[in-house]
């Protein structure tokens, strides 16, 4: 049996994605990466919350903006995010435009 957050990833086709972690090395760390990113979705006048599961440390949710899907992963002690290529690239290009502007 499958638990909910592997259901969320299949069900929104995420499951065979990668974390946008790696494309931000640049980004000195989880906290960081959180506050620009919520910062550049928060952007998105479509960003619409799908699917979630929330515990007493953060939560685990499925977005939609743009025609895209997106898994996070947002708790007290990490961040991770998970989608298609096209979105992680068109987020982790706008992250790094506005920490140069920051």
């Amino acid at each position: 049996m499958k638990n909910k957050i592997d259901e969320m990833l299949a069900t929104y086709g995420l499951s065979e994605e990668s974390s946008i972690l790696p494309m931000l090395d640049n980004f000195k760390d989880e906290e960081e990466i959180r506050e620009y990113c919520w910062h550049v979705l928060h952007s998105y006048p479509d960003l619409k919350k799908e699917d979630w599961i929330i515990g007493m440390e953060g939560g685990d949710f499925i977005y939609s903006f743009d025609d895209h899907y997106i898994f996070i992963t947002d708790d007290i002690w990490s961040f991770n995010l998970i989608g298609r290529e096209p979105a992680l690239v068109l987020l982790s290009e706008k992250m790094k435009a506005l920490k140069l502007l920051g």
